[in-house]
């Protein structure tokens, strides 16, 4: 699986309360719960309760607002609610932790470096991957060792909660030579093996006292 572009968006988030106002305004005007507001406009019954009930870091999308409108037009806060943008890129996103540095394909990264959260779709971090936020972590790559499987200046979604290598394949990985995305595999009855898929890099490594699993890249996004 894999996006055509670059999916985490670099950001900082902050909290809003003004949808909370905004919902609670309308709530009053229809005099039926947010639930069954959500409901008769067509909308998820979280749409309205989540953000009325809870902190989010996220806004109200243009077509909820564009629903709401349709449903009840004649609540008076439309006249004083400015039009949404097209396009809010914190509409609809979860923060993820982003590796400070990089992960080596080749060579590996320290992981010094101020730490920064990334926007990812929700859609894919709740509904596709069955997770949340805290179980992913956002590697950016740099060298061509794992060519043609991942690229110099991918970005990979990095699921933590799969560290086995049970099931071969490319793990993000710490050991002596720093952060890395490397393929890992057991071997029967033996030990954990480490390389790269570049033919061009045939060292095989074996896992030591100092090699620590991270997690296993399960998304990327890569510029065209």
């Amino acid at each position: 699986m894999n996006a055509n572009s670059n999916f985490a968006i670099v950001c900082r988030m902050t909290d809003d309360s003004s949808d909370k106002d905004f919902i609670e305004r309308l709530v009053a005007f229809t005099g039926i719960s947010a639930s069954e507001t959500a409901v008769r406009a067509g909308l998820a019954v979280s749409t309205l309760t989540r953000p009325l009930n809870q902190p989010v870091k996220y806004k109200l999308s243009k077509s909820t607002i564009d629903k709401l409108k349709a449903r009840y037009p004649d609540f008076p806060d439309w006249a004083q609610r400015p039009d949404l943008p097209e396009y809010d890129p914190t509409i609809e996103y979860v923060p993820i932790d982003v590796m400070p540095t990089y992960a080596g394909a080749g060579g590996g990264g320290t992981g010094d470096g101020d730490r920064e959260t990334a926007l990812v779709p929700r859609a894919l971090v709740v509904d596709i991957l069955r997770g949340k936020p805290t179980d992913f972590l956002i590697v950016n790559v740099r060298g061509d060792s794992m060519e043609p499987d991942f690229k110099h200046g991918d970005q990979l979604l990095v699921d933590k909660r799969d560290r086995s290598p049970s099931q071969p394949g490319p793990f993000a990985l710490w050991n002596e030579d720093g952060y890395v995305i490397k393929n890992v595999e057991r071997v029967l009855n033996g030990p954990i093996r480490i390389f790269s898929t570049n033919q061009k890099y045939p060292t095989v490594a074996l896992a030591n006292e100092t090699t620590i699993i991270i997690g296993r890249p399960v998304w990327f996004g890569r510029r065209l």
